[in-house]
């Protein structure tokens, strides 16, 4: 299909680009209202502290509405990260570095929560997208952190496996019934409220893009983790 002549135009786009440009219209479309509502709330906040400062209760209406504009918004992004995923952009890393800066990065909430995260990963030379991995990553380690009490501990763990760089993401949360096991990479599947169900899913789909394997091990009560496999650098 890629291979089609377009005309004038040039190559007519395969199924999958022309949904994927679809998409990105739609998802651009419906985030231009969510702007402008989320202006006008927060004007009618304020307006409403000026005249009626003592009403508590609309207050709280108002920012439920402001809390799922956001919400709207934020399941937006990663749908359109998940159907308009771009071409890979890759550079020579080393993705000991990039965990490390992860780590660094999301530390501090995890503190707040009372949660352990640290990072045990040698040097693993990749050639990668640096910032979609990054997101790849960042969807694991929030999965991870919604999972867990107070109290518990998240950690990244790396080695090199035959010609692949290996990277666990440990948590010793909750856990995942075996009902559930093979529902949590479906589109649009959350075990959390705050969810969108596009995490999982969109990692994977970023690592498998990248040539590597996304695997998910759990049992309830026990943690969970999950394996990544990307490939090393030729000769490293």
């Amino acid at each position: 299909m890629s291979g089609e002549s377009g005309g004038a135009g040039g190559p007519r786009p395969s199924g999958l680009e022309f949904l994927g440009r679809l998409a990105g219209g739609l998802v651009h479309e419906i985030k231009n209202p969510l702007s402008t509502l989320r202006i006008n709330l927060t004007l009618l906040k304020e307006d409403l502290a000026a005249a009626h400062p003592e009403d508590r209760g609309l207050r709280k209406r108002i920012e439920v509405l402001e809390s799922e504009v956001q919400r709207l918004d934020a399941v937006l992004s990663d749908f359109l990260r998940y159907a308009g995923m771009r071409r890979l952009e890759r550079q020579p890393c080393d993705l000991r570095v990039l965990v490390q800066e992860m780590i660094e990065f999301l530390a501090p909430g995890f503190r707040r929560d009372g949660i352990e995260l640290r990072a045990d990963v040698p040097s693993l030379p990749a050639d990668v997208d640096g910032a979609l991995l990054k997101r790849a990553l960042l969807n694991l380690l929030l999965n991870a952190q919604q999972a867990i009490e107070r109290g518990g501990q998240v950690v990244v763990e790396g080695s090199r496996e035959g010609g692949f760089a290996r990277l666990d993401v440990r948590d010793d949360g909750k856990g995942i019934p075996e009902s559930e096991l093979e529902r949590v990479f479906n589109v649009y599947y959350s075990r959390s409220k705050a969810g969108s169900g596009l995490g999982l899913p969109t990692a994977r789909r970023i690592v498998e893009e990248h040539g590597g394997t996304l695997e998910l091990r759990s049992r309830e009560g026990e943690g969970t983790v999950v394996t990544v496999r990307l490939p090393l650098r030729e000769g490293a």
